[in-house]
């Protein structure tokens, strides 16, 4: 044997999938479409919100924030394609090694001269030109290793000892190294996809009561301990004449909020047009990232705010209609995660810079401003793209696709495995097909538990 081919024999059997070969068909094209629709929509928006931003700094040109914009989203496409083309049964290999890496990164940026404090926050390191963001790698890192580890625990999972406690410990870790940057709002996205995750898994419902409870009254203590944190838990509570009263908290804390509320209503119905936001010259801090929404307001008004809504709704239709139709409890739980963290993630942002929530920053998936959360994010996209590649059909399962139900830590036999197959065939036959699945189906909690959980 060669030395090359010896060389990378270590990375061939690494990337070989785990158990049998599958029957592979094309991906989700309508999920695949409405990503590159928000990504080629986030990119125009970025360069309409960055423009007057990039114009005004010494150096830059109006073009500056496009340019960087566009080369992370390289990476990401880079990341999406690769992540499409290995079969995602092999991240579970690489779940435990992701997670101490991802723990490491996040001690890491802790360490005083290796991590850069940007805006009074040390989130990022910084590698050359490119700055990268460790809590956006810990979100894929957790999604991987949950998965993995609650498709081995199969119905353990619902056991106090050996579910719910080192689950918590789990999140607590990394939540508790966050918020050390400090991370708000990242460790929000970390604890929603770990309980969403958790829920699907199915632990019991007063466990997952239990563990919601604690887990608000953990973050209300959080809220509470920070002066700055606290008042914006207060603002968000205060009436709107003291937000918007000259001598009261408009000059202060009010004033993003202040400003994204002018943009939105002065953008109507279908707002003052692309590119013409005046809020976004320096009225609206972070116009081309965490407050990109109310540009996006402002610009096309109520109609295009509600087109990004559909945009991630039906994503998320789709994400976790391929959690329901994933060959394994492992890629069905990945699926779940993902989805979940990109849709949590939006629904934080939108609440945020609308006022339905507490105001806290970060990104808008897709839309806001590049970085390492953009080129993540894509390599997740990635990894849900190729999962629905090898979902089960409709209309029928083909018997390589029963073969494929014999995975590891799903079902031990190929008799178990078609028998579930024929289980699930029947259960199709049974419910009128329809664009949104019409009839009643088992619910993807009750899926997952039942077919190997």
């Amino acid at each position: 044997m060669s030395l090359p081919a010896l060389l990378a024999q270590p990375f061939s059997l690494l990337l070989t999938p785990p158990g049998e070969r599958r029957r592979l068909h094309q991906p989700d094209l309508w999920f695949l479409a409405t990503l590159l629709v928000l990504v080629m929509f986030g990119t125009v928006m970025v360069f309409s919100a960055s423009f007057a931003l990039g114009v005004r700094q010494s150096g830059s040109n109006g073009y500056s924030y496009l340019v960087r914009h566009l080369v992370w989203l390289a990476v990401g496409l880079a990341g999406m394609t690769v992540a499409y083309c290995i079969d995602y049964r092999v991240w579970r290999r690489l779940s435990l090694l992701g997670m101490l890496l991802a723990l490491g990164l996040l001690g890491l940026v802790l360490v005083p001269g290796v991590g850069v404090e940007i805006w009074g926050a040390q989130r990022w390191i910084r590698f050359g030109p490119l700055s990268v963001q460790p809590a956006e790698l810990a979100k894929l890192a957790l999604v991987v290793y949950l998965a993995d580890w609650l498709a081995q625990k199969g119905a353990r999972v619902r056991q106090f000892s050996y579910g719910l406690v080192p689950f918590t410990l789990l999140i607590g870790l990394l939540v508790g190294l966050v918020m050390l940057q400090p991370d708000l709002g990242s460790s929000i996205v970390l604890v929603a996809i770990g309980v969403g995750m958790l829920f699907v898994a199915g632990v019991p419902l007063f466990q997952f009561a239990l563990l919601v409870l604690s887990g608000a009254a953990a973050f209300l203590l959080l809220a509470l301990s920070a002066p700055y944190r606290r008042d914006r838990l207060l603002l968000f509570l205060s009436p709107d004449r003291d937000l918007l009263d000259p001598e009261g908290k408009l000059l202060g804390l009010g004033w993003q909020i202040a400003q994204a509320r002018l943009a939105f209503g002065s953008g109507g119905l279908f707002g003052v047009g692309l590119g013409a936001s005046r809020q976004k010259f320096l009225w609206l801090f972070a116009a081309h990232s965490d407050a990109i929404y109310a540009v996006i307001g402002e610009e096309l008004g109520l109609a295009g705010c509600l087109f990004v809504i559909g945009l991630y709704l039906f994503l998320a239709w789709r994400g976790y209609r391929i959690a329901r139709r994933a060959p394994d409890s492992f890629g069905a739980l990945l699926a779940v995660g993902i989805t979940t963290w990109v849709i949590g993630q939006a629904a934080i942002n939108i609440g945020g810079i609308t006022s339905t929530i507490p105001f806290t920053g970060i990104p808008l998936p897709f839309l806001s401003y590049g970085g390492s959360s953009l080129a993540v994010t894509l390599t997740a996209m990635g990894i849900l793209l190729n999962i629905s590649r090898a979902t089960l059909r409709a209309h029928g399962v083909a018997l390589g696709e029963q073969a494929s139900l014999v995975g590891r830590g799903r079902f031990h036999s190929r008799a178990e495995g078609g028998l579930a197959a024929s289980v699930l065939l029947a259960r199709r036959k049974q419910v009128p097909q329809g664009m949104f699945g019409r009839g009643r189906r088992p619910g993807l909690r009750r899926w997952v538990r039942r077919a190997g959980l």
